[in-house]
């Protein structure tokens, strides 16, 4: 997928790269957040973090990698990266930040496989470094 594409990745001044560097989940489950994921799922995010899918879509039966989730919440959410940046990342025009998304789930939604078998999400932290460039404006 060309990076532009990818649900707010891009505005009129900046362009925005994204590298997923840890997750923090909690499950509908009683263990919430103590409960672990399954050795696979563990596996497959270290070896391919942006396009590991190890989020399961409840309705459709689809995974997602953290790529596909976070666009999800761009999406879900109504926002851009622009807007889910501190101001001074923006204005500063170029260089890294380090992000936090705080996602949340209705039980049923998502899900993933822990050492229980898979049980719904509650709520993640997808853990970002995002490079911010600025974008040179088009010659008419």
């Amino acid at each position: 997928m060309v990076e532009s594409l990818k649900a707010g990745r891009v505005t009129e001044t900046h362009t925005f790269e994204v590298v997923h560097i840890g997750l923090d989940m909690t499950f509908h489950h009683p263990k919430g957040r103590d409960l672990r994921l399954a050795p696979d799922v563990v596996e497959a995010f270290e070896t391919e973090r942006e396009n590991a899918e190890i989020f399961i879509q409840n309705a459709s039966g689809t995974g997602f990698s953290t790529e596909e989730l976070l666009s999800w919440f761009l999406l879900q959410s109504g926002t851009t990266l622009a807007e889910q940046l501190p101001k001074a990342a923006l204005e500063k025009g170029e260089g890294h930040v380090f992000v936090t998304f705080p996602i949340r789930f209705e039980k049923g939604t998502f899900h993933m496989l822990t050492e229980e078998g898979p049980q719904d999400l509650s709520a993640l932290k997808l853990m970002s470094k995002i490079t911010v460039h600025k974008r040179t404006p088009s010659p008419l």
